[in-house]
C-alpha cells in the first residue's frame, strides 16, 4: 500500500487510453490498496479533458458520458479529494512567484504539498506525486516531492 497524489495528466490515463494508461489503471486498482489523493480541481479538469476528446471526435458522445459517469463514481469511492481552499489558492500563487506554472498546475502542486504536510503531521508515508508533465515534475522535485511519471511505467 502506497500513498499517491494524482495530477490530472496522470489521472486522465485511467479513463482515456494513452501512453502510461496500463500503469495508472494498475496503480488505481482497489486490489493494490493504494491511498489515492486528487485535487478538487481535477474534478473539473478530467471532465473537461473527456469533453474535449469528444469534441475532437476521438471518443463518441456515449463514451464521453460513460467515462464521466465512471470518473464521478470513482471520485465518490476511490479517491481522497483534497479541497481547494483559500490557503491552497494562496499557496498556488506563491508557487507561481517561484516557478513558471500555469494556474491549474499551481493548484495541483499546492494540493500535493498540502497532502505531504498532512501526512508528515500524521507521521504517515508522504505521497508520491504522479504526473505526466515533465515541467511540473521538475518543479515538484524542486519542492522536494517524491515523483513518478506514468509515461515511464
Amino acid at each position: 500500500m502506497t500513498t499517491y497524489f494524482l495530477d490530472t495528466s496522470a489521472l486522465i490515463k485511467r479513463y482515456i487510453t494513452e501512453q502510461g494508461s496500463p500503469g495508472i489503471v494498475n496503480l488505481c486498482d482497489p486490489a493494490q490498496q493504494n491511498i489515492l489523493y486528487i485535487s478538487q480541481a481535477a474534478r473539473v479538469e478530467v471532465v473537461s479533458t473527456i469533453c474535449r476528446r469528444a469534441r475532437e471526435k476521438s471518443i463518441t458522445l456515449d463514451e464521453r458520458n460513460e467515462l464521466i459517469q465512471k470518473f464521478r463514481e470513482d471520485s465518490q469511492k476511490g479517491y481522497n479529494t483534497w479541497t481547494v481552499t483559500t490557503e491552497i489558492y494562496d499557496a498556488a500563487g506563491e508557487l507561481c512567484r517561484s516557478h513558471a506554472l500555469r494556474a491549474y498546475d499551481a493548484i495541483q502542486l499546492a494540493c500535493a504539498l498540502a497532502v505531504r504536510t498532512f501526512a508528515q503531521k500524521a507521521k504517515a508515508p508522504e505521497p508520491i506525486f504522479v504526473c505526466a508533465d515533465n515541467n511540473l515534475l521538475n518543479i515538484a522535485v524542486a519542492e522536494a516531492l517524491h515523483i513518478e511519471n506514468p509515461n515511464k511505467y
